[in-house]
């Protein structure tokens, strides 16, 4: 039996995909050493032919600047699946996140 609690805050719970750290995949690590480490992720089976961009930083920041910098969070879209959300680590772009998907707002 579960009980209901009201009020309680709640997320949406999604799968996952390996962080990108620094262009790099958390599972795959370095596959070629002869490509630079911002497009490693590109080589690895979770993001072939992909182009990792932040959902919630401005157009006018490079993404591959922003790849290469920080840590790519890859979480499946809650309400749409087979659509995947990338969001940075940084404080901001966190928070969007947080905020977007929370689901009482209350």
């Amino acid at each position: 039996m579960q009980i209901e609690r009201q009020g309680a805050s709640a997320e949406a719970f999604t799968r996952r995909l390996p962080e990108v750290r620094g262009g790099v995949c958390e599972f795959c690590g370095i596959l070629d050493p002869n490509v630079d480490s911002k497009d490693q992720y590109k080589l690895c089976p979770h993001y072939r032919g992909q182009q990792l961009r932040c959902s919630y930083c401005p157009d006018s920041k490079n993404p591959d600047d922003i790849i290469y910098r920080s840590n790519m969070n890859v979480a499946e879209h809650p309400d749409k699946p087979g659509t995947w959300v990338a969001w940075c680590n940084s404080y901001e772009c966190s928070e969007k996140h947080l905020a977007r998907f929370k689901l009482n707002r209350g």
